[in-house]
């Protein structure tokens, strides 16, 4: 078939040109796309615009001039203008009643004793990694509360070291003071390796840095950091020194030391601080665990020194 092919013709389905009737409900809209006023609604539908821009406390006037809302707002004005009142009194008669019992609110003493027993505790621990933070916790602890040791010898464990024998000497002969609430501290040397075990769950808390983490904040101890505005650099140093304990390689373990190090400064204790903190005493006994005298910077060994005058 040649030239081209003539097609038929369809009945149109929708035709543009009906008139469209719009319900009368609604306001009639401005046609956009024509100049004509015509197209626009009648101007008594709409509302007439101001020339100027009404802020807040105008609209609000101009609002509470409607007679369709005065009722309302006024009713809901007086009610707030009375629960403010009742609000006035009730606040006066706590003052006068704070007043006439004279009540004061004391200031809290850094060191008062606790009123209650502590519960006991049981702590796992190898006889190659000795927490040595305990025999400085118990001395720095012993105004506010007396820690006793016992101690036991687990079957995985056949001798103790010279360093744990004397670290168990020293907990078990610390006499406490009186009148102090006495934690009994049950110390078990088991074969668990560097990761300490605190049993007062189910499950065990593990690593020493978490048992100082439990001590200052069951104890309530000055050495709680959990207000201080550098928590979250504690918190740091704390993880640091328990890397230090778990590193595998000289040179992951320096690496963690010389975090240590950058936030001792020129301060006398880590963290920039005048006094020793939870941070220094459990740095001090990771790297008394597994380090020595020539990984350290002569700043962390005179630092080193001042720790072990706590012991």
């Amino acid at each position: 078939m040649n030239g081209p092919i003539k097609m038929y013709r369809t009945t149109q389905i929708i035709k543009h040109d009906l008139p469209v009737e719009l319900p009368k409900c609604m306001y009639a809209l401005k046609n956009i796309h024509s100049n004509s006023k015509s197209d626009c609604g009648s101007n008594e539908d709409h509302a007439k615009a101001s020339n100027k821009k009404l802020d807040i406390f105008d609209q609000v006037k101009q609002f509470l001039k409607n007679k369709q809302h005065v009722g309302g707002m006024a009713e809901l004005e007086a009610k707030q203008e009375k629960i403010l009142t009742q609000l006035a009194e009730l606040k006066q008669q706590i003052l006068t009643l704070r007043s006439s019992l004279s009540l004061a609110t004391p200031a809290p003493s850094k060191m008062t004793p606790l009123k209650t027993n502590l519960q006991d505790i049981v702590i796992n621990a190898s006889p190659t990694n000795p927490p040595y933070s305990l025999e400085i916790i118990q001395k720095l602890f012993q105004d506010r509360v007396g820690l006793v040791f016992t101690t036991h010898l687990h079957s995985s464990i056949s001798s103790l070291t010279e360093e744990a024998e004397k670290l168990q000497t020293s907990l078990v002969n610390f006499t406490p003071k009186t009148g102090v609430p006495v934690m009994n501290v049950r110390l078990i040397w088991k074969n668990v390796g560097n990761n300490l075990e605190l049993l007062v769950t189910p499950l065990p808390i593990l690593g020493e840095v978490n048992l100082l983490r439990y001590l200052v904040r069951v104890t309530e101890a000055p050495l709680n950091y959990d207000s201080d505005q550098d928590f979250h650099e504690i918190d740091s140093l704390l993880d640091s020194a328990y890397m230090v304990v778990k590193s595998r390689t000289k040179t992951e373990r320096t690496s963690f030391l010389q975090f240590l190090n950058k936030s001792l400064g020129k301060s006398q204790w880590l963290a920039g601080r005048t006094t020793a903190s939870i941070a220094d005493i459990a740095a001090y006994s990771a790297i008394k665990q597994v380090s020595n005298a020539a990984e350290m910077t002569v700043n962390l060994g005179k630092w080193f020194q001042r720790c072990e005058t706590l012991v």
